[in-house]
C-alpha cells in the first residue's frame, strides 16, 4: 500500500501509522510505503504551507474561517481550489505510483487525496483508492466523489461529508489509531510518567503546534481545583514547554512535555483528555476509552470539530474559561459524572467496527457491475518513458518480448511437476503482483489495471512426444517466442514443457518490454517461485537508498558527450541479414562456480568473463556463416542496472547502458577478456551508461510522433549488432510447484535489424545462458549450443597456457 500523509501537525502521519499497521496485521510479509503530499509538491512546499498554517491559526485566525467558510459557501471555490491543488499534486504523484506500484492506495491528507482523485480522473488511476479524514468533522477539501471510499469516524459525519461531495462514497470507519491506544493500566502508566496514583489527571493537549494560550488554560486548570493535575502536551513547540516548566510548579501540580512517541501512555494515564482541535488526539482517546473535553477551538475545523463531537455526545464543548473551570470542579467532585462520560466513550469504542477500513478498501473494485462504463478508471494509466521507449520500437517483426526458461526437477516425491500444480500455485501469486494484472494499450502506450487474472488460460501446456530430444525443446521455445502476446489481455504468457517420459519441466515466462527490464522481469519471476524453508530472502529485500554522488551531473555530461560521438557499430554482413518474427531459442547451462573460478583466473568480474565468453562463441558461430569481417570488432549493447542489482524491483525498466566493441577473431580468452574488462569499464567510468538512461527518461518529455521516432533512430542495427547481457537471479534455492528449479535462462528480445541477442543468469549454483536468434540468419541452434560449450571448455583447459603466452608477449 502506498500511503499519501503530510508532516502537518501529528494526526496525518498518526492516522497514516494505523493504516500501515493494520495492513501488516491483515498481510503479513506486505509492503508499505509513506510519502509526504507537500514534499512531492516541491522543495519548500511543506516549510511554506505550514509556516501559512500556524500564521493563520495564531495571528490571522478570521482569514482562516473566512477561507473555510467560503469552501461551504462557494461551491465554485471548493471545486477550483480542488482542481487547482490536485492538479499540481497529482502530477507530481504519479511518479511516486510509478516507482512503487502499489495494490492500494490511501491518502490521509486534503491534498493528497485531490491529487489522487484528480488522477483517477485524468491519469486512469485503477489501484483502489480511499482518502481517511483524520479530522473528526470533514470539509469540502476532505471529500471526493473520484475516489472509492472516503472514511470519515462517526455516522453524525457523514451528512456533512455528503454535503461536501453529494456523490462521493461516503462510509463510517473505527477510528484510525495505532494498537497502543486501548484501555489499559492506569496505574502503571502514571507511575512511569510519574504522576500522582490518586489525583484527577487532565491531559491538555493542543496538537504539534500547541495553538493557542496554553499558559493561561494551565493557569484555569490549576485554579478549578486543588486536587489536579495537569499534564501539558506541548508537541514541537519548546518555547511553550520551557515557559511552563519555567513556572515552577511541582510535578503533582504540572508536568510539561514535548514531542513524545510515547503518547499512548500518557492518554492511559489521563482521566479526561483536553483539547482545543479535536484532531488525532481525540481519536485516540476515544479508542482508549478516556473522556473529551473541547475549550477553546481553534478557528474553523477545531470549532467544526468540537461542535459535531459535541452533537455526537462524544465530547463536551466549554464555552468560556469559567464554564471550563466550573465543569472540572464538578467533574473533581462527581466521580460519577466522570463514570457517565467515560461510559459513553467507552460505548462509542465498543460500538465503532473494528475495521478501519483497509480491509473494505482491498475488496473494492472498479470493474464492479455496478460501476457504469465508460468510466473514468478505464483510462489507461500513462507509460513512463523509459517503458515506453519499447512500444515505441516494436514491429511487428521485432516484438519486444522478453522473459526466462525455468528448469523445473522433479518433486521430493520423484514425480514430475504437472500444469495443474503450476496453475494452482500461479493463480495465488498473480493476485499479489499488480504488474502480472495490467493490461497494454500501444496508441498512446498505457496500462490498465484487471482487478482479478485467470491465469489458466494463461498458461499454455506443450507436450513432448516418447522420447523427446534437447533439440525438441528448443523448437517449443522457438515457436512459442515466435508467437505474439495476444491482444487486450495480460502483457504475459506462459509455456508449461512436459513429457511422458520426462522427470524435468520447462517452465517458459514471456512479457512484454514495456512490463520491465530483465531485473524486473526476474523479479516478478522470483515472486512466482518458492524460497526453501529458513531462506531469509535477502535478494528481495528493498535496496537501501545511496547518496547521490556529487559527481554525478557532470558524468551524465561527460557521458551524454562521449554517445553523441560514437559513432555507427562497424558493419558486418550480420548487419545485413533479412529479419523475420520467426526465432530459435537456445538454452546452456555452465557450473557457477567454474566461471567464478575462470574469473579470478582473468582477474576479471564474472560478468566481464560472460561478455568475453559471449564474444568468443558469438565469433565461433558467426564466422564459418561469413557473417563477420576480419578485423572488425562486433558491437553489442550490454545493459547496465542503474540501481542495486537485487530482486526489489518488479516493474519497469530502470537500466542504462554500454556500447562495447567484442574483439572478434580466434584468440585466447585471457586476451579477449582483459580487452572486455579494458572497454567497459573506460566507457562505465565515462558515465555512458548512466547518460543512456537520462536519455531514455528523457525523451519521454517529446511529443509521442518524436518519441517514437527518437527511439526508433536510436534502437537499431545502426548502433550495435547484438545484445549481450548478465543478470544476477536468485542467490539460494527455489521450488516451483513442489519441483526445485534448476537453472534459469534468460530470453532477450531481438532489437530492429539485430537478429541475436544473448543473456544470462547465475542463479545458485548455476549461470544460465539463454540465445535467441532470428530464423532467417543460416545458423543452426546445434552450433550455437556447440560453440558456447567449445568456448567455455577451451577456456577451462588453457588457463595456465594464457597466462604464460600472455606474460612472454608483454
Amino acid at each position: 500500500m502506498l500511503v499519501v500523509s503530510a508532516d502537518m501537525g501529528g494526526g496525518h502521519n498518526a492516522t497514516a501509522a494505523a493504516i500501515e499497521q493494520e495492513v501488516h496485521r491483515l498481510w503479513p510479509g506486505s509492503e508499505t510505503r509513506r510519502v509526504d503530499a507537500l514534499d512531492v509538491m516541491g522543495r519548500g512546499v511543506g516549510r511554506l504551507f505550514r509556516a501559512i498554517y500556524v500564521a493563520n491559526v495564531e495571528q490571522t485566525p478570521w482569514l482562516y474561517e473566512f477561507f473555510y467558510a467560503s469552501l461551504w459557501r462557494h461551491r465554485w471555490f471548493a471545486q477550483a481550489s480542488k482542481r487547482f491543488t490536485g492538479s499540481w499534486c497529482g502530477r507530481l504523484l504519479a511518479s511516486e505510483i510509478d516507482h512503487f506500484d502499489p495494490d492500494l492506495v490511501a491518502s490521509t491528507y486534503p491534498l493528497g487525496s485531490a491529487g489522487l482523485a484528480w488522477l483517477r480522473r485524468h491519469r486512469g488511476l485503477a489501484q483502489p483508492t480511499a482518502a481517511w479524514v483524520s479530522d473528526f468533522s470533514p470539509h469540502p477539501f476532505w471529500v471526493y466523489a473520484d475516489l472509492d471510499i472516503n472514511f470519515v469516524m462517526h455516522p453524525s459525519a457523514v451528512s456533512a461529508a455528503r454535503c461536501a461531495e453529494a456523490e462521493a462514497t461516503v462510509e463510517v470507519c473505527a477510528p484510525p489509531v495505532v494498537d497502543a491506544f486501548s484501555p489499559g493500566d492506569r496505574a502503571r502508566a502514571r507511575d512511569q510518567l510519574g504522576l500522582p496514583s490518586d489525583t484527577f489527571v487532565v491531559l491538555l493537549s493542543c496538537g504539534a503546534y500547541a495553538f493557542g494560550d496554553i499558559a493561561a488554560t494551565v493557569d484555569e486548570l490549576l485554579a478549578s481545583s486543588a486536587d489536579l493535575t495537569v499534564v501539558a502536551a506541548c508537541g514541537r513547540n519548546e518555547g511553550v514547554r520551557r515557559h511552563l516548566e519555567g513556572l515552577g510548579l511541582p510535578r503533582e501540580r504540572m508536568l510539561a512535555l514535548g514531542w513524545t512517541d510515547d503518547m499512548a501512555t500518557v492518554v492511559q494515564a489521563s482521566d479526561l483528555v483536553l483539547s482545543n482541535a479535536g484532531g488525532a488526539t481525540a481519536l485516540e482517546a476515544f479508542a482508549t476509552g478516556v473522556p473529551v473535553m473541547m475549550a477553546r477551538p481553534i478557528a474553523a475545523h477545531g470549532k467544526a470539530n468540537a461542535e459535531l463531537m459535541t452533537t455526537a455526545g462524544l465530547a463536551e464543548l466549554c464555552s468560556s474559561d469559567q464554564d471550563l473551570a466550573a465543569r472540572l470542579r464538578s467533574l473533581t467532585t462527581d466521580r460519577g459524572a466522570l463514570a457517565d462520560m467515560q461510559r459513553r466513550t467507552r460505548e462509542y469504542a465498543a460500538g465503532a467496527t473494528v475495521d478501519i477500513g483497509v480491509r473494505r478498501l482491498a475488496d473494492c473494485r472498479l470493474g464492479r457491475a455496478e460501476v457504469s462504463a465508460p468510466t473514468a478508471a478505464r483510462r489507461p494509466w500513462p507509460m513512463r518513458a523509459s517503458d515506453a521507449f519499447f512500444t515505441h520500437v516494436e514491429t511487428p517483426r521485432t516484438r519486444q518480448e522478453l522473459g526466462a526458461v525455468v528448469e523445473i526437477g522433479p518433486t521430493s516425491a520423484g514425480a514430475a511437476v504437472t500444469v495443474a500444480a503450476v496453475r494452482r500455485q500461479l493463480q495465488a501469486r498473480v493476485a499479489g503482483l499488480p504488474p502480472a494484472r495490467r493490461v497494454l494499450r500501444r496508441r498512446p502506450p498505457g496500462w490498465v489495471l484487471r482487478d482479478e487474472v485467470d491465469v489458466c488460460p494463461r498458461i499454455v501446456a506443450h507436450e513432448l512426444a516418447a522420447g523427446a530430444t534437447a533439440a525438441d525443446i528448443s523448437q517449443a521455445l522457438g515457436d512459442f517466442w515466435s508467437r505474439g502476446l495476444p491482444a487486450d489481455e495480460p502483457a504475459w504468457q506462459i509455456l508449461f514443457i512436459h513429457g511422458p517420459d520426462r522427470h524435468e519441466s520447462q517452465l517458459a515466462v514471456k512479457m512484454h518490454h514495456s512490463m520491465g527490464d530483465g531485473i524486473s522481469a526476474l523479479g516478478l519471476l522470483d515472486r512466482l517461485l518458492d524460497p526453501l524453508p529458513g531462506d531469509p530472502l535477502v535478494e528481495r529485500r528493498p535496496a537501501p537508498v545511496r547518496r547521490r554522488r556529487r559527481s554525478g551531473p557532470r558524468q551524465v555530461v561527460r557521458g551524454l558527450g562521449h554517445l553523441a560521438t560514437r559513432g555507427t557499430a562497424p558493419r558486418h554482413p550480420l548487419n545485413r541479414q533479412p529479419t523475420t518474427d520467426q526465432r530459435h531459442v537456445v538454452t546452456v547451462d555452465f557450473p557457477a562456480a567454474e566461471l567464478q573460478r575462470l574469473a579470478r583466473d582473468h582477474d576479471v568480474h564474472l560478468h566481464e568473463l560472460v561478455v568475453a565468453l559471449a564474444a568468443d562463441a558469438l565469433d565461433r558461430v558467426l564466422r564459418p556463416a561469413g557473417l563477420l569481417t576480419d578485423g572488425k570488432p562486433l558491437r553489442a549493447m550490454v545493459p547496465v542496472t542503474t540501481r542495486l542489482p537485487r530482486l526489489d524491483r518488479i516493474f519497469g525498466n530502470w537500466t542504462g547502458s554500454l556500447a562495447l566493441d567484442l574483439p572478434m577473431g580466434p584468440m585466447p580468452l585471457a586476451w579477449r577478456s582483459a580487452a572486455v574488462r579494458r572497454e567497459a569499464r573506460r566507457r562505465a567510468l565515462r558515465g555512458e551508461a548512466l547518460a543512456a538512461a537520462v536519455v531514455m527518461r528523457a525523451a519521454g518529455a517529446l511529443p509521442a510522433p518524436a518519441h517514437r521516432v527518437l527511439a526508433r533512430l536510436a534502437y537499431h542495427r545502426r548502433f550495435f549488432s547484438t545484445v549481450v547481457s548478465y543478470m544476477p537471479g536468485p542467490r539460494r534455492p527455489r521450488e516451483c510447484a513442489g519441483g526445485s528449479v534448476r537453472a534459469i535462462y534468460p530470453v532477450l528480445p531481438l532489437p530492429p535489424g539485430v537478429p541475436i541477442t544473448v543473456g544470462a543468469v547465475v542463479a545458485g549454483g548455476v549461470v544460465g545462458i539463454g540465445v535467441v536468434v532470428d530464423r532467417g540468419v543460416e545458423v543452426k541452434p546445434t552450433d550455437i549450443e556447440g560453440a558456447l560449450r567449445s568456448a567455455f571448455l577451451d577456456a577451462r583447459e588453457s588457463v595456465g597456457s594464457e597466462t604464460g603466452s600472455m606474460l612472454q608477449n608483454g
